[in-house]
């Protein structure tokens, strides 16, 4: 019985969310030599290198983060150090299953059948919990602010936790499909195993085009458009607040903004490219697909970075935070305690470590 027809359709890469068109094996011997002999090369040094710096710096950062909110007892938690809690642990289980894509850059997928599928799912159910979670951060500081009066009260920590969970759930349905169509690839053009999608001939265009609509719409469009609305509006609304702290606050929310923008709009903006060339909408030369597959390493790489710079934007830059931080290097002995002690009174508060909330309901004093 011929099979040909039946041949699975593939997607496949040296990182876990880039996309190739038709059955790999035969879209690369029509397309030799343009992929990805240039950008395998090119893989083997760029992802582990990255990858590895990633990975040192998204476990210090959110391994402390974590540290450092664990101390804090529940009542004295506040409502967005929940978000930025989950926040951590998300950034932090998503920079623990980069080596083994560092490892499928250089030898191919060694791991296993089973563990295909778990190192893809966990992979993007922290990567879309941890870019919805700055979505919740952002518009936790939007009530805070812009409706402190009317809104704040209504925020019950049930409420929070609810939140939290559904961003979960929500993100765990979105892994489902690493979780199913992942497998094990033999392919004997690259004459290496990789981790991949599979899917049936006849819904592969249907599964790719509903891939990249999602991950589009969840993991960078809607949670942008959602971040500068809320921010647009706290900038609104803090430019009726005194100079020094609209000063200190307003640097934070661009700083926020921009370094999302920065991190994912490069990847989305070549992943869109990519789409439209796999789809046939714009010519394609050996050249541009190089070019293609060597962006997409980059670029994803550039937006895993983001993970490492949300303890900085969401944590470190807290009153809160580096007081507690100081505590906790006073702790272990990496800090004196003359060094430790020399503090103003007013520094050790208990206050937000984005905006107080004990004040928001008063005022829109910050201390960013």
């Amino acid at each position: 019985m011929d099979n040909t027809s039946e041949q699975p359709w593939t997607e496949t890469s040296d990182t876990p969310y880039d996309y190739y068109e038709g059955d790999f094996d035969i879209a690369l011997s029509k397309a030799k030599p343009c992929r990805p002999i240039v950008v395998e090369k090119f893989a083997r040094i760029f992802v582990p290198v990255l990858y590895s710096f990633v990975l040192l710096l998204g476990i210090l950062g959110n391994a402390l983060v974590i540290l450092i909110l664990g101390r804090y007892k529940r009542a004295r938690r506040t409502i967005t150090d929940t978000f930025i809690l989950h926040l951590a642990i998300a950034d932090l289980l998503l920079v623990f299953t980069l080596p083994f894509w560092a490892v499928e850059a250089v030898s191919g997928w060694i791991f296993g059948h089973v563990m295909c599928k778990l190192i893809g799912a966990i992979f993007a159910l922290n990567l879309y919990s941890s870019i919805l979670f700055l979505v919740c951060i952002s518009f936790d500081r939007y009530l805070a602010i812009v409706h402190a009066i009317h809104m704040y009260k209504r925020r019950k920590p049930v409420y929070i936790h609810a939140t939290c969970l559904l961003v979960w759930v929500f993100c765990l349905l979105l892994a489902l499909v690493d979780l199913i169509y992942r497998e094990e690839y033999n392919s004997t053009y690259l004459n290496s195993t990789v981790c991949t999608y599979i899917f049936h001939p006849e819904s592969a265009n249907t599964w790719k085009l509903t891939l990249r609509i999602s991950h589009h719409i969840v993991g960078f469009f809607g949670p942008m458009v959602a971040m500068l609305y809320c921010y647009c509006m706290i900038f609104k609304t803090l430019c009726h607040a005194q100079m020094f702290e609209r000063q200190k606050t307003l640097k934070v929310v661009i700083a926020i903004v921009v370094v999302f923008v920065v991190c994912w709009l490069p990847y989305n903006a070549v992943l869109f490219v990519d789409t439209l060339e796999s789809l046939g909408a714009i010519p394609t030369c050996c050249s541009m697909l190089n070019i293609l597959d060597i962006s997409r390493t980059i670029t994803q790489a550039l937006g895993l970075v983001h993970s490492c710079l949300n303890p900085l934007l969401y944590a470190f830059i807290g009153v809160r935070f580096r007081h507690e931080m100081s505590r906790v290097l006073l702790d272990v002995g990496c800090l004196k305690k003359n060094l430790a002690t020399n503090r103003r009174p007013g520094k050790s508060k208990w206050a937000s470590s984005v905006i107080s909330e004990s004040e928001t309901s008063t005022s829109h004093s910050t201390i960013w």
